[in-house]
């Protein structure tokens, strides 16, 4: 599926896209809507915040259309689960619009038993680990 993107890209953001469980049982995301948030995710976690990759090489990545990318990427962003920050240069000398997920929207997306679930501890660990930051702010949520 990702095989023509997997050796261009740098670091591992551009190898696989992981899916973790708060983004389909707390968010509620499937289809290719999940599929295109857990790409924005797993780059904002592997490079430190924003996400850049050209909306066609996301669509190469992941086996679907590029119309079908801007229909997520516009949707992620109607709903608040990212955000544009600014642009990007890439490689080639094509700009790129850079999106970061916004983190205080996952955390109030995913309120299981925050006492037992063991769901949640694996969410708060991950979120922690990515945004340090707010830590206490998500934590009081």
């Amino acid at each position: 599926m990702g095989s023509r993107r997997a050796n261009k890209g740098n670091g591992k953001a551009a190898e696989y896209v992981k899916v973790y469980r708060f983004m389909t049982e707390g968010m509620g995301l499937q289809g290719t809507l999940l599929l295109v948030y857990a790409r924005i995710f797993g780059f904002c976690k592997e490079t430190g915040g924003s996400f850049w990759e050209s909306r066609r090489g996301t669509a190469e990545f992941l086996g679907i259309s590029v119309r079908q990318v801007n229909r997520d990427m516009r949707r992620l962003e109607e709903d608040g689960l990212i955000e544009a920050i600014g642009e990007w240069r890439l490689p080639n000398g094509r700009i790129s619009k850079r999106y970061e997920v916004t983190e205080v929207k996952i955390a109030k997306t995913y309120e299981p038993n925050m006492e037992n679930h063991e769901a949640y501890k694996k969410f708060q660990a991950i979120f922690d680990e990515l945004y340090p930051a707010t830590r206490d702010l998500v934590h009081q949520l």
